[in-house]
Protein backbone atom coordinates (compact mmCIF):
# COMPACT_ATOMS: atom_id res chain seq x y z
CA UNK A 1 0.00 0.00 0.00
CA UNK A 2 1.68 3.46 -1.02
CA UNK A 3 1.83 5.87 1.90
CA UNK A 4 -0.40 8.90 1.62
CA UNK A 5 1.66 12.24 1.52
CA UNK A 6 -0.10 15.56 2.65
CA UNK A 7 -0.45 17.19 -0.88
CA UNK A 8 -1.91 14.15 -2.69
CA UNK A 9 -5.41 16.20 -2.89
CA UNK A 10 -3.77 18.63 -4.41
CA UNK A 11 -5.02 19.10 -8.75
CA UNK A 12 -3.22 18.45 -11.10
CA UNK A 13 -3.24 19.95 -14.50
CA UNK A 14 -1.42 19.45 -17.83
CA UNK A 15 2.09 20.33 -17.29
CA UNK A 16 1.89 17.37 -14.25
CA UNK A 17 0.36 15.22 -16.81
CA UNK A 18 3.05 15.64 -19.36
CA UNK A 19 5.73 15.00 -16.88
CA UNK A 20 4.09 11.41 -15.64
CA UNK A 21 3.88 10.75 -19.67
CA UNK A 22 7.80 11.90 -19.31
CA UNK A 23 8.73 9.39 -16.78
CA UNK A 24 6.44 6.40 -17.99
CA UNK A 25 7.86 6.40 -21.58
CA UNK A 26 11.51 6.98 -19.29
CA UNK A 27 10.75 3.99 -17.50
CA UNK A 28 9.19 1.88 -20.17
CA UNK A 29 12.09 2.17 -22.14
CA UNK A 30 14.88 1.63 -19.39
CA UNK A 31 12.54 -2.06 -19.34
CA UNK A 32 10.86 -1.14 -15.92
CA UNK A 33 7.38 -1.85 -18.35
CA UNK A 34 6.06 -4.27 -20.69
CA UNK A 35 3.76 -2.26 -23.46
CA UNK A 36 0.66 -3.46 -22.17
CA UNK A 37 1.23 -1.66 -18.56
CA UNK A 38 3.03 1.14 -20.37
CA UNK A 39 -0.68 2.28 -22.18
CA UNK A 40 -2.78 1.19 -19.05
CA UNK A 41 -0.75 3.22 -17.22
CA UNK A 42 -0.80 6.02 -19.87
CA UNK A 43 -4.23 6.18 -20.13
CA UNK A 44 -5.26 6.83 -16.24
CA UNK A 45 -2.55 9.55 -16.59
CA UNK A 46 -5.04 11.66 -19.06
CA UNK A 47 -7.95 11.22 -16.45
CA UNK A 48 -5.88 11.80 -13.04
CA UNK A 49 -6.93 14.84 -11.38
CA UNK A 50 -5.10 14.72 -8.42
CA UNK A 51 -1.41 14.51 -7.33
CA UNK A 52 -2.01 11.28 -5.60
CA UNK A 53 -3.47 9.99 -8.35
CA UNK A 54 -0.50 10.40 -10.82
CA UNK A 55 1.83 9.09 -7.70
CA UNK A 56 -0.20 5.96 -7.57
CA UNK A 57 0.29 5.30 -11.79
CA UNK A 58 4.28 5.76 -11.13
CA UNK A 59 3.99 3.43 -8.23
CA UNK A 60 7.00 0.88 -7.89
CA UNK A 61 8.74 2.41 -10.62
CA UNK A 62 11.90 3.95 -9.57
CA UNK A 63 11.58 7.27 -11.16
CA UNK A 64 8.13 7.47 -9.30
CA UNK A 65 10.17 10.63 -7.03
CA UNK A 66 10.86 12.52 -9.97
CA UNK A 67 6.87 13.19 -10.53
CA UNK A 68 7.34 15.85 -7.96
CA UNK A 69 10.47 15.90 -6.61
CA UNK A 70 9.06 13.75 -3.56
CA UNK A 71 11.44 12.98 -0.54
CA UNK A 72 13.33 9.73 -0.10
CA UNK A 73 10.51 7.46 1.83
CA UNK A 74 13.56 6.15 4.02
CA UNK A 75 16.76 7.39 4.74
CA UNK A 76 18.33 4.02 4.33
CA UNK A 77 16.36 3.36 1.25
CA UNK A 78 19.03 2.77 -1.78
CA UNK A 79 19.00 5.39 -4.26
CA UNK A 80 17.24 5.06 -7.42
CA UNK A 81 18.88 4.99 -10.45
CA UNK A 82 19.10 8.35 -12.54
CA UNK A 83 16.40 8.63 -14.69
CA UNK A 84 17.10 9.57 -18.67
CA UNK A 85 16.76 13.97 -18.98
CA UNK A 86 13.34 14.98 -19.77
CA UNK A 87 13.07 16.55 -23.46
CA UNK A 88 11.02 19.27 -22.64
CA UNK A 89 8.12 20.21 -24.51
CA UNK A 90 8.52 21.59 -27.80
CA UNK A 91 6.03 24.78 -28.19
CA UNK A 92 4.62 25.87 -31.74
CA UNK A 93 3.32 29.16 -31.82
CA UNK A 94 1.31 29.30 -34.95
CA UNK A 95 -0.55 32.97 -34.54
CA UNK A 96 -1.33 34.14 -38.25
CA UNK A 97 1.53 32.33 -39.39
CA UNK A 98 2.77 28.61 -40.34
CA UNK A 99 4.33 26.71 -38.60
CA UNK A 100 6.26 23.02 -40.32
CA UNK A 101 7.93 20.08 -38.82
CA UNK A 102 9.00 17.26 -41.45
CA UNK A 103 11.58 15.46 -43.24
CA UNK A 104 13.89 13.85 -40.55
CA UNK A 105 13.70 15.68 -37.04
CA UNK A 106 13.64 14.31 -33.55
CA UNK A 107 10.10 14.23 -31.82
CA UNK A 108 9.78 14.99 -28.02
CA UNK A 109 7.54 13.64 -26.22
CA UNK A 110 5.49 16.30 -25.37
CA UNK A 111 4.70 18.83 -28.91
CA UNK A 112 2.34 22.32 -27.88
CA UNK A 113 0.92 23.93 -31.17
CA UNK A 114 -1.24 27.33 -29.81
CA UNK A 115 -2.38 30.36 -32.27
CA UNK A 116 -5.51 31.21 -34.47
CA UNK A 117 -5.40 32.18 -38.52
CA UNK A 118 -2.31 30.16 -38.88
CA UNK A 119 -0.77 26.84 -40.40
CA UNK A 120 0.63 23.76 -38.12
CA UNK A 121 2.05 21.20 -40.31
CA UNK A 122 3.67 17.75 -38.86
CA UNK A 123 4.85 15.53 -40.93
CA UNK A 124 5.62 12.23 -38.47
CA UNK A 125 6.87 10.29 -41.52
CA UNK A 126 10.51 9.61 -41.45
CA UNK A 127 10.86 11.16 -37.62
CA UNK A 128 12.46 9.84 -34.92
CA UNK A 129 10.37 9.04 -31.76
CA UNK A 130 11.65 8.94 -28.20
CA UNK A 131 9.52 6.01 -27.35
CA UNK A 132 6.15 3.94 -27.99
CA UNK A 133 3.94 7.48 -27.40
CA UNK A 134 4.21 11.11 -27.74
CA UNK A 135 1.67 13.47 -27.27
CA UNK A 136 0.70 16.56 -29.25
CA UNK A 137 -1.63 18.95 -27.72
CA UNK A 138 -3.34 21.78 -29.66
CA UNK A 139 -5.36 25.29 -28.39
CA UNK A 140 -5.93 26.26 -31.50
CA UNK A 141 -8.46 28.62 -33.29
CA UNK A 142 -9.58 29.63 -36.98
CA UNK A 143 -6.69 27.37 -38.25
CA UNK A 144 -5.52 24.67 -40.25
CA UNK A 145 -3.89 21.63 -38.59
CA UNK A 146 -2.41 19.26 -41.15
CA UNK A 147 -0.95 15.62 -39.58
CA UNK A 148 0.82 13.10 -41.62
CA UNK A 149 1.90 9.59 -40.57
CA UNK A 150 3.66 7.19 -41.45
CA UNK A 151 2.69 2.99 -41.89
CA UNK A 152 3.02 2.30 -38.70
CA UNK A 153 2.56 5.34 -36.89
CA UNK A 154 -1.20 5.32 -35.03
CA UNK A 155 -2.74 8.89 -34.36
CA UNK A 156 -5.56 8.58 -31.64
CA UNK A 157 -7.84 11.99 -31.13
CA UNK A 158 -10.29 10.57 -28.24
CA UNK A 159 -8.59 13.56 -26.13
CA UNK A 160 -9.25 16.15 -28.66
CA UNK A 161 -12.22 18.27 -28.07
CA UNK A 162 -13.54 20.02 -30.92
CA UNK A 163 -15.75 23.37 -30.88
CA UNK A 164 -17.66 25.97 -33.29
CA UNK A 165 -17.45 24.56 -36.68
CA UNK A 166 -13.96 22.98 -36.58
CA UNK A 167 -13.93 19.55 -37.91
CA UNK A 168 -11.56 16.65 -37.61
CA UNK A 169 -10.91 14.61 -41.15
CA UNK A 170 -9.03 11.14 -40.64
CA UNK A 171 -8.12 10.11 -44.03
CA UNK A 172 -5.51 7.55 -42.69
CA UNK A 173 -6.98 4.88 -41.51
CA UNK A 174 -5.25 1.97 -39.36
CA UNK A 175 -1.84 1.37 -39.36
CA UNK A 176 -1.01 -0.90 -42.44
CA UNK A 177 2.11 -2.14 -40.08
CA UNK A 178 2.08 -2.74 -36.52
CA UNK A 179 3.81 -1.84 -33.39
CA UNK A 180 4.91 1.57 -34.05
CA UNK A 181 4.71 4.79 -31.92
CA UNK A 182 0.75 6.23 -30.95
CA UNK A 183 0.38 10.04 -31.25
CA UNK A 184 -1.86 10.95 -28.69
CA UNK A 185 -3.66 14.36 -29.98
CA UNK A 186 -5.16 16.29 -27.56
CA UNK A 187 -6.63 19.63 -26.39
CA UNK A 188 -8.64 21.95 -27.95
CA UNK A 189 -9.75 23.59 -31.52
CA UNK A 190 -12.27 26.47 -32.26
CA UNK A 191 -13.92 28.24 -34.40
CA UNK A 192 -13.65 26.55 -37.82
CA UNK A 193 -10.59 25.36 -37.26
CA UNK A 194 -9.62 22.30 -40.03
CA UNK A 195 -7.72 19.63 -38.57
CA UNK A 196 -6.60 16.59 -41.40
CA UNK A 197 -4.37 13.41 -41.02
CA UNK A 198 -2.86 12.02 -44.28
CA UNK A 199 -1.17 8.42 -44.08
CA UNK A 200 1.90 8.38 -46.34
Amino acid sequence: MVDRIPDDDLRVGNPERERAITLLNDAFSSGYLEISEFEERSGVVYSAKTRGELRAVLSQLPNAGLLFNDPPVAANAPAAAPAPVATPTLQLDAEWDSVRRKGVWQVPFSILATGSMGTVDLDFTNATFPGPSITVQLQVSTSTVKLRVGPDQEIRYTGLHLSGWSKLKDKAGAPTRQGGPVIELTGSASAMTGVTIKRS
